[in-house]
């Protein structure tokens, strides 16, 4: 298990990879899925990852783009992603790193006092990579 690092591999030629790491399966899929209709004077290629780090012994492509999906009403997504965060180089975070969020109330709706949610948790580790 390594760290991944933004230019450990050589590019393909006209291919681009996209990572997208998160603990729900379904919405990985259809995320993904909605990226490659899309067209693309490039060949795009995504993988999906429940967390990091990926195993070493796979011989995979070099990563150009990492997602991190967030599900704001679980702890336990964000906890994934915290984890997940320490293998990534930092030169990652220049621009090939981002992060979405999923399970965001309506602009005017709040959020009922029942329902957990990590926003100030994701908050507190923005600050933190800072």
């Amino acid at each position: 298990m390594s760290v991944l690092k933004p230019l450990d591999k050589l590019p393909a030629l006209n291919t681009a990879t996209g990572l997208l790491v998160g603990t729900e399966d379904a919405l990985l899929q259809q995320l993904a899925d909605s990226m490659l209709k899309e067209d693309c004077a490039s060949e795009l290629r995504v993988h999906l990852a429940k967390s990091l780090p990926l195993p070493s012994n796979v011989n995979r492509p070099r990563i150009d783009l990492i997602v991190f999906v967030i599900n704001l009403h679980s702890k336990y997504s964000l906890q994934h992603v915290q984890e997940s965060l320490r293998h990534v180089d930092a030169s990652f975070f220049l621009g090939r790193v981002c992060f979405l969020s999923t399970g965001v109330p309506p602009e005017n709706s709040k959020l009922s006092p029942g329902v957990p949610s990590c926003t100030r948790d994701i908050c507190d580790l923005s600050a933190s990579l800072n």
